[in-house]
Parts: structure tokens; sequence; C-alpha cells
């Protein structure tokens, strides 16, 4: 009697460990391949063909019909990449007004590629897919891969630089930790997106290994490497159809060459149609501008092809064993599918670390930087200094719980002891009306004006429809006669006497809520008033016609000014410990649907940049952006750092940077030409509304310029530090590479400064005499090494045969040509510090 209780206890024990064992081995379904392909035919088997199509199209803006019959769940997905989205309405693009839908806002994939470190990109993934799985997403949208080929492109800051293998290495992380979180990662978008200006009509016509060398191998390592359980197809056409339906894309390369077994999917309004998307690959049919769901090109249009005997029943059978086979894998059958975690203190901090690991140190001389934390006053000036960027952009949007700015970062680092003035910089002349003002919104979020461009003086013939941000206008053409409406509505901050003011050349005509009252024809920049009492609470529907070949700009002089005189803020920078100017770009220039115009900071940063330089050279300027800028002041200005979209975190995360807390790392994932001719798609007239040629061919960015022998503002790779370090010789693990032997290559890396820091080493490989045209270096290696003061490390990096191969049209396949190859190591694109050769035989 006395063994009973402890025969019980053992018992329980037992019964434990055999529970725990059985949630370890739970779900087969997801866990085995074998199982999973039986369970989707079983159920496949199961459904009526109305079933079946209403599997390969959306029920909802954002989900996919559930088939209750059968217990076939709803399928969910949400935009990405930097953070879940707020909730949609289920059928419009309405927010639904949850008060729950909060999300921890990520550093954008641009800071995640300059931190050159697969750990951030982990890190990210895991943050992006545990959210996910806390809002019941089946799918996050991201992440985007598509290349910088030009500095105007309106989406660069989503996705990874400009470089094919430096986004191809940190994809894969990025997916394999999201999906680990029983979330579905989802590499987007495939493929040419490389310009939004026309982005659903525009052509796309790389030849084969521009194609295969340049941009598909971010998305062939996601497939085969991580093993991505989706893919977003592009808007563009892909020579004369839509690449969601191209078959040499889709059916031959993505599911064909690379076996992807997952689903592809539709970005929302794109240009398809049902049989050729049906028999080139497409999946799944997300967004359609249509009246009723029945009416989506994969819904009623595919059942009655199907039914005709168009296409085969078995084509919509791979579909849906594709959304089932995701549906698996996700754990959407399974009782212990994972839960997730959102808007966590360790989530916050590590977005604070990724974005910390992204910021790069362009510019240090004279050791301006790090800031001393003994500073008594600061000067901070510049549009990004209390600008949030979380909602804006387009789809990437997030509603984050908080955002901490540079300045509320600079607060937070120096508290009470530091006297922190802050001033916006005015510049002589008319300035564009503040977007403070302006509460007309594009459909990204920005603060915006329409624009129309007509074909005549009698405004009937549309030519142009688009948003612009700033009430600004300069003819690319002042031959020809322009004929320009634009319009927006004001909020005034304060009730009083507002003076509107039109700079400019031409004819222009100013109304106010539809009355007019200005109609001047302006000439060398002249300028005209016109005075209103404005009521705060109140908006006003402000409107311009111009006829003329110039340009103008229309201001506002508001009773309490939000900016300050020049006499003012120049005296301000004289006396200040530090000057902080925070520009940059904003969403209002980095975003979804539009492309930007030029190159330029926007407004009149580069006029007051040159101003505080030349009054106080050890201004600091901290840009961000997520796409290349020119900087005309460069030469003068002592400290730059680039600091992207840095999330919710940002503030902090620049503030540890520029006060020393944290020894910047970043590189540079895209080079920073001297101005838009440098590039490539400019300089060879090939950046336009109709086809892109893609006539520079495999030599994308940084690999262009040194091509053409030009000299970039700051290379590609390039990123300083508070340390420095040095490179010991190089060494190869043999002088002849052989096919299938490991080849590495090692040298030795020392920090020779007094902080501890890391370096990236970088290495470039040259095929001396190839039968092609290969750029001079191409980067096929790269490696993060953290370092004491004084510490060595060795640092090793392998290399394969498809590293030292190029696309040969000839045979349809990789080759790596036999000859001498040298190996370039270094700490950007431009700064090699050790060279290797070997022979592959």
């Amino acid at each position: 009697m006395n063994n009973k209780p402890k025969v019980f206890r053992l018992f329980a024990i037992f019964c434990g460990l055999l529970g725990l064992v059985a949630q370890s081995f739970a779900s087969p379904e997801k866990r085995n391949d074998e199982v999973v392909e039986r369970k989707v035919q079983q159920l496949i088997a199961k459904m009526t063909l109305a079933e079946k199509i209403s599997m390969v199209h959306a029920s909802g803006k954002f989900h996919v019909n559930a088939i209750p019959r059968l217990g076939i769940p709803e399928l969910w997905l949400s935009d990405g990449p930097h953070g879940v989205r707020y909730q949609i309405e289920r059928d419009s693009w309405s927010p639904a007004g949850w008060d729950n839908d909060y999300s921890t806002y990520l550093p954008h994939l641009t800071s995640v590629a300059a931190s050159w470190d697969p750990e951030m990109a982990s890190l990210h993934g895991h943050v992006l897919g545990a959210e996910a799985r806390d809002r019941q997403k089946d799918i996050i949208l991201g992440p985007g891969v598509n290349l910088a080929r030009l500095p105007l492109y309106g989406r660069n800051f989503e996705y990874m630089g400009e470089d094919p293998f430096l986004a191809a290495s940190l994809v894969v992380p990025v997916v394999k930790a999201i999906q680990s979180h029983d979330v579905a990662a989802n590499a987007k978008h495939y493929a040419l997106n490389t310009q939004e200006l026309n982005r659903i009509g525009v052509n796309a016509m790389p030849d084969e290994r521009t194609l295969r060398e340049v941009y598909l191998p971010a998305f062939e390592a996601a497939v085969k490497q991580g093993g991505v359980y989706s893919i977003m197809g592009a808007y563009n056409e892909y020579f004369g159809t839509n690449a969601n339906q191209s078959k040499h894309l889709v059916k031959e390369i993505l599911k064909q060459e690379w076996g992807f077994d997952g689903v592809l999917l539709t970005d929302w309004n794109v240009d398809i149609n049902t049989y050729d998307a049906a028999m080139n690959g497409l999946d799944l049919e997300m967004g359609t501008e249509a009246k009723s769901y029945d009416d989506y090109y994969f819904a009623k249009p595919l059942l009655n092809q199907i039914k005709a005997g168009k296409i085969p029943e078995h084509v919509l059978d791979d579909k849906v064993s594709r959304v089932l086979r995701l549906m698996y894998r996700v754990g959407l059958f399974d009782k212990n599918r994972k839960q997730g975690q959102r808007n966590t203190k360790t989530h916050q901090l590590n977005a604070r670390k990724i974005a910390e690991a992204g910021v790069v140190l362009l510019k240090n001389t004279d050791n301006v930087l790090p800031l001393s934390n003994s500073v008594k006053s600061v000067l901070v000036l510049g549009p990004n200094a209390d600008k949030i960027h979380g909602l804006g952009g387009g789809s990437s949007e997030v509603k984050t719980p908080y955002e901490i700015t540079p300045l509320q970062g600079l607060n937070n680092k120096l508290g009470n002891a530091t006297s922190i003035n802050v001033m916006r910089a005015k510049s002589a002349g008319v300035m564009p009306i503040a977007a403070d003002y302006i509460s007309s919104r594009h459909w990204t979020g920005t603060p915006a004006w329409t624009f129309k461009r007509y074909a005549d003086a009698t405004n009937t013939q549309l030519v142009e429809e688009n948003w612009i941000v700033n009430c600004q206008y300069k003819a690319s053409d002042n031959t020809v006669e322009q004929y320009i409406e634009m319009s927006a509505s004001i909020s005034p901050k304060d009730t009083g006497k507002h003076i509107f003011k039109v700079i400019g050349d031409g004819q222009l005509t100013l109304s106010v809520n539809g009355k007019q009252v200005l109609h001047e024809q302006l000439a060398n920049g002249d300028v005209v008033e016109y005075q209103q009492a404005l009521t705060v609470g109140k908006q006003y529907q402000v409107s311009l016609s111009y006829v003329g070949k110039e340009h103008f700009t229309i201001g506002l002089q508001t009773p309490n000014a939000l900016f300050t005189e020049e006499s003012i803020y120049l005296a301000a920078a004289k006396e200040a410990d530090a000057v902080i100017y925070v520009g940059g770009l904003t969403h209002a220039d980095d975003r979804e649907a539009i492309d930007r115009s030029d190159m330029k900071l926007p407004g009149n940063q580069d006029e007051v940049i040159a101003k505080l330089l030349k009054t106080n050279p050890n201004t600091v300027i901290l840009l961000v952006a997520g796409s290349a800028v020119e900087m005309p002041w460069a030469e003068q200005a002592k400290a730059i750092v680039w600091g992207w979209y840095g999330g919710m975190e940002a503030g902090n995360a620049f503030a540890n940077v520029l006060f020393g807390d944290v020894n910047p790392s970043g590189k540079m994932p895209i080079v920073l030409p001297k101005n838009l001719a440098q590039t490539a798609p400019i300089m060879l007239n090939d950046y336009n509304a109709q086809t892109s040629k893609y006539s520079e061919g495999v030599f994308i960015g940084h690999r262009w310029l040194e091509k053409q022998s030009l000299s970039p503002l700051f290379p590609f790779g390039h990123g300083l530090s508070y340390t420095q370090f040095s490179y010991g010789k190089a060494q190869l693990s043999a002088q002849n590479f052989t096919k299938n032997k490991p080849f590495t290559v090692t040298l030795p890396v020392t920090n020779t400064g007094k902080k501890a820091g890391s370096e990236v080493v970088q290495l470039y490989l040259q095929d001396v005499e190839a039968s092609v045209q290969r750029p001079i270096k191409e980067l096929k290696g790269f490696k993060k090494v953290y370092l004491l003061p004084g510490e060595t490390k060795l640092v090793s990096i392998d290399l394969t045969l498809r590293d030292l191969s190029f696309w040969h049209t000839g045979n349809n396949d990789w080759l790596a040509e036999r000859g001498q190859f040298i190996v370039h190591l270094g700490a950007s694109h431009k700064d090699i510090r050790q060279v290797a050769r070997f022979t592959l035989n």
C-alpha cells in the first residue's frame, strides 16, 4: 500500500513525458512532406469544382475563402515587410478601426542590408514572424528583394540594396526566421520591378544573362536555400506580358528549373488575363479591380474556361494543392500551432539593435564624432528632426505603439543637463507651403497635391494625372508650353492673416475655395501676393492653373511662423556646442507608386546645409533616406551619417551612434553617385514609362561606375568606424580551384584603435580574362567580425563554382571558364586592402 503513491507519481511523470514527446511530434501534417501531400490530395479529391475555384482567388482584401464543409479555414495575409500592417476592412481599403492592431515598427530592409549581417536579417525575420503569428496572419508580404537599379525608384527603401549577392545572402535568414514562427514569408516582387513610373504597364526587356546574374539571384536563394513558401509577382510586364503570367519567368524558371512548390500570388490590381495566368503558373489572384470577387480572373472566368475545356482541371488542382500545402506548412490545421508575440520589450530592443547595426558613418574628418555627452548646448535643425515615418510609404506602413524621432532620441540621451534648441530653417525667397498645412493625402499616407497636365489651354485632354508633394513645379522641357492644374486642401494652424505668395514664370491663376484671387502673367521670377484671414479648424481648397514653359511655387506666410529666419539659426549655430542637421528624404519622396523626379534633397536643404557648414564646419549631417541623394556640400562637411528609416527605435539608435555608445559598423548597400547623370539608366536614356531594356546589362549601380571610370561620392560597401582595422596577408586554401573541393580565403583582421567595433570584410572577385564582358569586381563574399581593441581574428570566406560563373546564353546554364581569378579583399568596393590570385583549371 505504501508503494502506490510512488508508483502513481512515476506513472504520472511517465505520462507527462509521453505527452511532451507526443506534442513535439504533433501535427505530422506540418512536419512530414509525405503526409502533407497525402492530406492535400485527399482534400482535393473531396472538393467540388466551385470549391477549388474559391481557393485560388481572394474573397476579401486580405484573405482567401474558407470551406467549412471540409474543415478548411480562411487564409489570411498581411502587408509587411517592416511590421504587420494595421487591420484593413474585409472588403475595402479602409482601416478597420481596431485598437489592438499595433505592431513593432522595424527598421526598413535597406537598414538590414546596410548591416551586412545575416544575424540582423534573422533577427528582423523573427520579430516579423512572431508578430504576424500573434495577429493571426498566415502569410506576411515580405521580404522585398527587388534591386535599386535607379536612385529615383520609389520603393528602394523597402528592399536590400543594389547588389544581387548581398540581397541573396540576406534574404535567406529573413525567410527562414519568419517561417520558423508558422507564418509563410513572401519574397516580392518577382521580377524586375525596378521603377514605379507606370509600374503596371512598363515592359522590362533585359537580356537573359542580365536577368539571371542580377535580378533573379535573390529570388533563387529564397526558393532554393530559404525554402520560401510564397512569392508575389511584379506589376510590370516582361517581354510584353505581365510578369505573373510569363511562361519563362514562372513556369520555366521558378517552378520547373528551381522546383518552387509554394504559392505564386499576385499583387493587388495586376494586369493579367485568365488563360495565360492559369496556364503559365500563377496560383492565387489576390486583388483585381472588379465589382465582385466572382468577377476575378481566377473566379467565374476560370471556372467557365475549365468547363469549356480550354483549361484542364489538373491545372487548377495544382494551384489548389499549392495553397493547401502552404496552409499545412504554417500549421493552419494544427491545434499546437505557435501563438506568436507582439509589441514586447524584446522586440522593441531588437528593433533598436537592427537600426544601430545599419547606421553608416560616411565621413568623420577631425574625429568630429562621436559627440561628447558633456555638451551643454545642442542646436537641432532639419525636416527629419522630429518626423515620424511609420505610417507612410504605401503598403509597408505600420501602426506602431510609439516611434522615437531623432529629436526624442537626443532628449532621451542627454536629459535635462543639456540645452537642446530646435529650429526649422527658412531660406530666402518663397518656400513651398509646408506639409504641416496639407490635409489632402495620397493613398500612401503622404500629404500631397493633385497634379494634372493637359494637352492645351482648354484643359479637356488630360495627358498626365498624378500626386506631388510640394506645391512647386519645374518644366523638364522649357521649349514646350505646359498646361498644369494643381489643388490641395489646406488646414491652417492659427486663426488670422495668411498671405499666399506665388513666384514663377508664366500665366498663373490662384483660387481659394473656388474663388479666383490671383490671375497674373509673371516673368523673371516675379512674386505676387494674396492676403486672406483663415480660421483654425476649417479646411480651404487651394488650386492653381499654370500656362508656361518654366516654373512656379506657391508659398504661405502664416501668423505664427513655423520657420526660423536665416540670421537667427546661423547665429545659434555659431554659438552651440554641437549642431546636428537631420535631413534627407521622407515618405513624401520614398514611396510606393511614384518615383522621385530627381536625386536632390527636397526643399531648401542643400542651401541650409551649405550655410550651416560655412558658419559651423563641425555641423553633423544625419541623413534619413532609403535612396541615394546628391550632396553638393559633401566636401565641406566633416561629419556625415546615413541613418535610413530606422523603425520605432530610430531616434534612440541614432543618438547612441552620434554619442559613441554604439560604434557604427554599417556599410552602404548602394553606391552614392555624385549626381543622377552618373547612373546607367539615365546615361543610357533607359528610364521611361514604356520600356526598360536594361541596356547596362550586368553593370548595375557600383559596377557601372567602375566600368565607366566614374568616381562615386561614396562607394558601395563604404562605412567608417570610431576605431581602425588592419588587414593581414590573405591566404588561399589552394592555388588551383578544383570543382568538387572546398575553396577558402582567409586573412587576419586586427582592431588597431582604442574602441571595440565591427568590420565587414568584403570579397570581390575578378575574372581576369573572360569570353564575355564581366564587372571588374563582383561581390562574392563578406563576413562581419567584432573585435576588441588590439584583438585579431581570422576571417574565412568560402567560394563556390557558382561564384566564379556567369550565365552562358549559348548553354543556357552557369559557366565558370578556366583561367586566372583575382580575389580583392577590402573595407569597401573602392577600399581594397589585400589581393590574391588563383587559377581555375
